[in-house]
């Protein structure tokens, strides 16, 4: 990495505001950060600026250098800190801080994490969860007993974090515990517990297919989630049971199961559940998913309707049928040609999760052409995915177009590494 130049103020680099000694980042290595940045000051630097909710480039400047800085004397301030945003309800500060935490103590810092995670502050959690998902993937043994701790404390909230950060850290011998947690008399334990469950285990299964008739819809909705991750062809029938759920959550996620699952079984059902206006569209996807006679002769029929808005779901749903198959094929050549571009950015789409690369090689150069930019953009998005082998001489192609350069050389970037 290149080291940007310095500001012309003796070599302290010093921060704007208060005097704190803050180097311009750009050295390569934590030992380097370590020779050269105040840490303690910068800590108290970087809480003024999330008090505050300073400039974001200085505060985005002082959480990289502390976060690589590797002084564990920061630790007892970070908590403090931490825990004062909790009371705050402060989930800025609290992710930040949380980063930093994860960032010099590692796996130690675990449980304050999972018990920051026990706290509702009433957000998503999303940058605190990838925050305690990356420790949890990075040792995963040495992060069990924290987890398992949790995952049997008497208090609820804790125990439901517990069961969650199981789900990542799962072995075999966790089955008991988790069957007893499907079992508990707090619904939001049920689904931490269903979600947990391993899904190759048949004690498992037959757990998960119990979670289907609870009385609560989120056990439901995570029963019917974990269901689709056995890829059981024997749970289909079940599933099909569910599909006229009271709760759209519920529906929809039956759909995703089936389609995951993949036997065409599942066509009829799916079929009539093209008429349910809320699930419409999943169910499309599903049927490219399943395959199968049936479910062909629907897409057939859908690629080729008057009504621009059935054929977009045709296009997101037939590669997954086939592309392989000289009747999908045909239809796929049509859509990509279709007169209404977002046809043909949705086809695009659907390629891209088709999971067989190089499959679509003369599409993607036909796309690839496409006067619509929502096209190309989405050509240059997916096509490291779509066609591997084409990607680079299609993404410097459009490395002259203005408008597609910067994605461009960004994906570029990612083949070279």
């Amino acid at each position: 990495m290149t080291t940007p130049g310095r500001p012309d103020d003796g070599g302290q680099g010093r921060a704007r505001r208060g005097g704190v000694g803050l180097p311009e980042l750009g050295w390569s290595t934590p030992a380097t950060m370590r020779r050269v940045i105040d840490t303690r000051a910068a800590l108290a630097e970087f809480i003024r600026q999330i008090d505050e909710l300073d400039d974001c480039d200085d505060l985005e400047k002082t959480r990289v250098a502390l976060t690589g800085c590797g002084d564990s004397t920061l630790v007892a301030e970070l908590t403090a800190a931490l825990h004062r945003f909790l009371d705050e309800k402060n989930f800025y500060g609290r992710d930040l801080i949380a980063g930093v935490l994860a960032g010099i103590d590692g796996l130690e810092a675990l449980p304050v994490l999972l018990r920051a995670s026990a706290r509702d502050l009433g957000d998503d959690q999303d940058s605190l969860s990838a925050e305690i998902v990356d420790l949890l993937h990075g040792n995963r043994a040495a992060a069990r007993p924290a987890v398992l701790a949790l995952a049997v404390d008497p208090d609820s909230t804790l125990r439901r974090t517990g069961l969650w950060a199981l789900g990542f850290v799962s072995e075999p011998q966790d089955t008991d515990l988790l069957l007893a947690a499907a079992a508990d008399s707090d619904p939001r334990i049920r689904a931490m517990a269903y979600g947990a469950l391993p899904t190759a285990d048949d004690r498992a299964f037959q757990a998960l297919l119990a979670g289907l008739r609870d009385i609560d819809p989120d056990v439901r909705v995570t029963a019917v989630s974990q269901l689709g991750y056995t890829r059981r062809y024997d749970a289909v029938p079940h599933l099909i049971a569910l599909a006229d759920d009271l709760t759209d959550r519920v529906r929809r996620w039956v759909v995703f199961a089936l389609g995951r699952i993949g036997s065409p079984d599942a066509a009829p059902v799916l079929l009539r559940l093209r008429a349910d206006p809320l699930v419409r569209e999943d169910a499309t996807a599903a049927l490219g998913a399943v395959g199968g006679p049936a479910a062909l002769a629907v897409l057939r029929t859908l690629a080729t309707d008057p009504d621009p808005r059935v054929r977009i779901d045709a296009a997101t749903a037939l590669p997954q049928a086939g592309v392989g198959d000289p009747e999908v094929r045909l239809l796929l050549v049509a859509l990509a040609a279709d007169p209404v571009p977002e046809v043909r950015a949705a086809l695009v789409s659907g390629l891209a999760a088709v999971d067989v690369p190089g499959s679509s090689d003369e599409l993607v150069l036909a796309l690839a052409e496409d006067p619509e930019f929502d096209v190309r953009s989405r050509i240059v998005v997916n096509v490291r995915l779509l066609a591997p082998a084409l990607a680079p001489s299609i993404l410097r192609r459009y490395l002259d177009d203005p408008d597609l350069r910067p994605i461009a050389e960004r994906q570029l970037k990612r083949l070279e590494s």
